[in-house]
């Protein structure tokens, strides 16, 4: 890993006991370079090799920085970099100006929370292109080519609401509307399969779940709808918050006017667009970038597997075991994921612990004859009990047995348990599957970001249900549906062997 620099902040004060201040609280965590005038500023981004985490303005008021040509400036050629303003006293007409004019992207007033700020700094910094290298994976956007964008309109006055929607549908038909009276339905809305919602505005205060806590669900759930919050009170604290922590689009100021509207929606949508655009761009590029790792992890798992398991198992054994588990589904790969693997830490303890585990079970099979399909009372075996737990360190076993505790540890890992099996014979074979399909919502080629036990025993069990199983002359099938398995083995019983 290389030497961590200070993220770079740019700062134009506005007097010297903002700069004073301001270096106080942050000269520790950030590589500070102060401006007393906007060319300057501007100057030394254009010089740069790169643009900087942020750029913060302290020591002026809200009403000098609306129309303020260095943010401007930076809005349209540095978007990248976090723009914060620092001031005494925020007025909220000059926010929702602010909001209007997407000069800012954070404001502060004093007192100021400096733990606050500096993880928004901080957040910048490292969330930049430039030192990630990536942009983060979000959910997937439904498809709503050639469907009207929708605008959801949240506020538990719905007759004010629905005298609202009417105006709007008179005045254009570029997009629909829709109303809610509470958080809750307004969720139901947006979890409606192929609701091309693209734009929330909600009322502050409402019974059960407030605007600010949807619109902060929103950002998590579904990025690309445009956030916009209203009030008919004069919550300063509110709008702050919810531009600082829940990263709004707009505050507006009740009445409404639908002719005011008007202009914001269709403003509103035109983000949604791009946001659904990148969004789209950044999970194919992720999904690209995962397909290569994956491909080397199969490649690096039959490398170091192959000479682990060729005494026991013919190379079709292990390859329908890796085939098995490439077909199961997986949560999409995202940011934390490729970053965790990026320097091979997490790759090569995957290999090296799954193999450890595999050579732990195989060596109870050390020096015990594989038994023959006529030495077994494997129909006994899977109509009984089942296996005890094993002790630490475990016996030597059959193959037989393995390939129960292997199925069972399967079984308990998706809530089943051995009275889950079905049993059926058919002249001389054995067929067990579990009633139930088993749960696997991660793998040893599913997206990770770090080892945990669980994981490991499960694969382990499943590998070495392929190989007992292929030890006693049977066949496994497998086949997968979604995140989960439906499997059935089969296994060859001699005649006068005891069943």
């Amino acid at each position: 890993m290389g030497h961590f620099h200070s993220p770079a902040v740019l700062l134009r004060y506005h007097s010297e006991e903002a700069k004073q201040t301001f270096k106080a609280l942050f000269a520790q965590d950030f590589s500070i370079h102060t401006f007393n005038s906007d060319e300057a500023v501007l100057e030394y981004i254009a010089a740069a090799e790169a643009p900087p985490a942020a750029l913060v303005i302290a020591g002026c008021e809200t009403s000098t920085v609306i129309n303020s040509t260095l943010l401007t400036k930076a809005r349209t050629q540095y978007p990248a970099v976090l723009r914060v303003l620092i001031t005494e006293r925020v007025i909220l007409s000059e926010l929702v100006a602010l909001l209007d004019t997407q000069v800012i992207d954070r404001c502060f007033e004093q007192p100021l929370d400096p733990d606050l700020i500096r993880s928004h700094l901080m957040t910048a910094a490292l969330t930049s292109p430039e030192l990630s290298g990536q942009t983060e994976q979000q959910p997937s956007l439904p498809n709503t080519e050639g469907q009207r964008p929708v605008v959801l309109i949240v506020d538990d006055e719905p007759a004010a609401t629905k005298y609202l929607i009417r105006q709007l549908e008179h005045l254009q038909d570029e997009f629909s509307l829709l109303s809610a009276d509470t958080a809750e339905a307004a969720l139901e809305h947006l979890r409606t399969p192929g609701a091309p919602i693209a734009v929330v505005m909600t009322d502050q205060r409402m019974p059960g779940m407030q605007g600010k806590e949807l619109l902060d669900e929103l950002r998590q759930s579904h990025p690309a709808v445009v956030r916009i919050l209203t009030s008919a009170w004069g919550e300063v604290d509110v709008a702050l918050n919810a531009v600082n922590e829940g990263r709004i689009f707009r505050y507006q100021k009740k009445p409404w006017q639908a002719q005011t509207l008007l202009p914001l929606f269709r403003e509103a949508i035109a983000r949604h667009s791009e946001l659904a655009s990148a969004l789209d761009n950044t999970r194919c590029e992720t999904r690209k970038r995962f397909a290569e790792l994956r491909l080397q992890r199969h490649g690096r798992l039959l490398d170091h597997l192959r000479p682990i398991l060729s005494s026991q198992v013919p190379d079709t054994t292990l390859n329908a075991f890796l085939d098995t588990v490439a077909s199961i589904d997986h949560l999409p790969a995202a940011k934390a994921h490729l970053r965790a693997s990026q320097d091979m830490h997490l790759e090569q303890e995957l290999v090296r612990r799954f193999c450890d585990r595999v050579r732990q079970e195989l060596s109870r099979l050390e020096n015990i004859v594989p038994a023959g399909p006529g030495q077994s009372r494997i129909a006994s075996l899977f109509s009984g009990t089942p296996p005890q737990e094993r002790a630490t360190p475990s016996p030597p076993c059959s193959p037989a047995e393995l390939l129960g505790q292997a199925l069972n540890t399967l079984l308990v890992s998706s809530g089943l348990d051995w009275s889950h099996l079905v049993l059926t014979e058919s002249r001389d074979q054995l067929h067990v599957a579990p009633e139930q399909p088993l749960r696997i919502y991660s793998h040893l080629l599913a997206p990770l970001t770090r080892l945990s036990d669980p994981l490991l025993e499960q694969q382990a069990a499943l590998l070495m249900l392929f190989v007992t199983t292929s030890l006693l002359g049977g066949d496994v099938s497998a086949e997968a549906d979604g995140q989960c398995l439906h499997l059935a083995i089969t296994l060859p019983v001699l005649p006068g062997s005891g069943n």
